[in-house]
């Protein structure tokens, strides 16, 4: 189930891609995710909730983007 993030971790997010985007041609979705969620683990919010927001905002920003895969999650 996609949720919409709070205001906080949205802002995370889009300060996460801006740096990532001045350090590689390509943006790894689900590990910008990975350290998002990581950063708000006490909320329990989805990788996929959040690597949704990741894409969108950068191909917002007109950053090319790529969706490795990612090991299962263990908290």
């Amino acid at each position: 189930m996609l949720i919409k993030l709070s205001e906080d971790m949205q802002r995370a997010v889009e300060m996460k891609v801006r740096s990532k985007i001045d350090e590689v041609s390509v943006l790894d979705v689900n590990a910008t995710a990975e350290e998002i969620r990581r950063a708000f683990v006490e909320r329990n919010v989805a990788l996929e909730d959040i690597a949704v927001s990741v894409a969108k905002f950068a191909t917002q920003c007109g950053h090319p983007i790529e969706f490795a895969p990612q090991a299962p999650q263990h908290d």
